[in-house]
Formats: C-alpha cells, sequence, structure tokens
C-alpha cells in the first residue's frame, strides 16, 4: 500500500496570532495535503483570520470549548486520510516537513517523527532543541522509540501517525485516570508509544523540520515557572505510560489464555 495523503489537523483556542505562521506553514508544503482547523470555542478573531484562507483549508468551529482532548478528537475524525499531522497553533513545520517524514512510511512502520527545535518567543531567535535521537535518517525497530519514550517525551507535532491509533488513544477516555491531570497532557505521548506497540518499525528525519515555539502563555512554558504545575506533568505523562505497560500486560494474557486453550485442546485429543 502506497502513503501519500496526509492530512494536517490544527487544534486551536483564542491564538489568532500565532496562528497565521502555523496554517502558512501547512499550505507551504512541498506535499500536498488536507488542511483541518479545529476552533474550540476561540473568543478572539480567530473566525476572521482564518475565513482569509477561503477553501485552502477546512475550518471546523464550535462555540463550545469541551477541552483540548475532544478538540484533537473532532479535527482527526473529520481528516479523509489515513496519515495524521497534529500541530499545535503556536508552532509551525518546515516546508519540506511531510515531504520528507510520509517518505519512510510503510505498512510495517507505526510513526515517523522528525527533530524538532524551540523558537524563544521573548528573544525573537531559535534556541536548543525539544528532542533530539542521535540517529541517522532511516527506520527503526519499534522497541527503540519505546524505551526512548521511557525518558524523552516525543511530540505529536514533530511527527506523522495513523489516524486508527490516533483515535484509539483519544476515544479511551481522559488520560491520565487520576486528579493529576495537566491540560490535555497524556494521550500525546501515547500516539508514540501504541504506533511502537502495534507496528515493527518507526521512521525517523534527523532534520530540525518542526518547530515548537517557547513563550509565556505556552503550557509547557507556564508550568516551568510553578513547581506544582511540572510535577503534575510529569505525574501525567507517567500514567500514560502506566496506562500503555498496561495495555501491553494484557494483551499477554490474552495471548497465553488463546495458548493455553489450544493446548488443552490438543491434549484431549
Amino acid at each position: 500500500m502506497a502513503y501519500n495523503d496526509v492530512s494536517i489537523v490544527i487544534p486551536t483556542f483564542n491564538r489568532a496570532d500565532f496562528l497565521v505562521q502555523c496554517i502558512d506553514s501547512c499550505i507551504a508544503q512541498t506535499h500536498p495535503c488536507e488542511i483541518i482547523v479545529c476552533d474550540h470555542g476561540s473568543t478572539d478573531d480567530t473566525p476572521t483570520v482564518v475565513k482569509k484562507y477561503g477553501d485552502r483549508i477546512t475550518y471546523i468551529r464550535r462555540e463550545l470549548d469541551s477541552g483540548v482532548h475532544f478538540c484533537w478528537l473532532d479535527g482527526i475524525l473529520h481528516a479523509k486520510n489515513e496519515l495524521i499531522h497534529l500541530n499545535f497553533d503556536d508552532d509551525w513545520i518546515e516546508p519540506t516537513f511531510i515531504e520528507k517524514t510520509v517518505a519512510l512510511f510503510d505498512d510495517n512502520v507505526g510513526c515517523v517523527l522528525s527533530n524538532a527545535k524551540f523558537y524563544m518567543q521573548n528573544k525573537g531567535a531559535f534556541e536548543g532543541r525539544a528532542f533530539y535521537f542521535d540517529m541517522s535518517t532511516g527506520k527503526y525497530n519499534s522497541n527503540m522509540l519505546g524505551q526512548l519514550n521511557l525518558d524523552t517525551l516525543t511530540s505529536p507535532c514533530a511527527g506523522i501517525y495513523r489516524k486508527k491509533i490516533m483515535l484509539d488513544c483519544l476515544f479511551q477516555g481522559d488520560i491520565p485516570f487520576s486528579r493529576r491531570h495537566y491540560r490535555g497532557v497524556g494521550p500525546d505521548i501515547l500516539f508514540s508509544l501504541f504506533s511502537c506497540k502495534k507496528y515493527g518499525q518507526f521512521g525517523y528525519v534527523n532534520e530540525d523540520l518542526a518547530i515548537f515555539r517557547a513563550h509565556d502563555s505556552s503550557i509547557t512554558m507556564d508550568a516551568l515557572k510553578d513547581k506544582e504545575k511540572t510535577a503534575r506533568i510529569d505525574a501525567a505523562y507517567d500514567d500514560a505510560r502506566i496506562y500503555f505497560y498496561i495495555c501491553k500486560l494484557v494483551d499477554k494474557l490474552r495471548l497465553y489464555t488463546v495458548a493455553k486453550k489450544i493446548l488443552t485442546k490438543k491434549q484431549k485429543k
């Protein structure tokens, strides 16, 4: 099966100023793709900004804000394609992001990631990397990505994923299950983890093709100013990892049960 068609989903809430650069970077992709902007409850100029793009994008507008997870889910459900890139409204991607990541997809690849770098809004300059794997561009065993995610966070904004996996990670309910929930943190890391679980390989592009904007109102930067918020984010990611490993354990138990039944039938014969 050839993998060429990609949908970019941009969930947004009250970031009309940043949204323009985000949408422009998606339209500028060297590989054509569907672009969906999903707006849940924005009270700023977002509808006016989006209107200027006409039929170059699909705009989904909900007056009620039901939280970040539902906004992601709403946009992904509207996507026409098998492969999805989720791009937060304050980030953007280089023109060749889709072209270079989709080139590594095949039937055995669960997701493809690129490097990501930070843009410091208050300095007007790039500074450091959001994450970086010391590997060449290519395809790797999924177990490697699973191990990397124990210590390193991969973001959906630096990758393309299979639609079904993303839906599975969102439909299962709120992660984490405890009261440590923090502003949508959790399912984002599950996208990579469950891609590892269901497919033998992942793709990696050793180029800084995704840009994460660091600014005062971003979730990450806001949390770094407060130890309690930082602790809640860390706890949320830990809960997501625990959920993933529980799912793996359940699968092993199911496999053991099936194998035991088959063995029992053979012994009776």
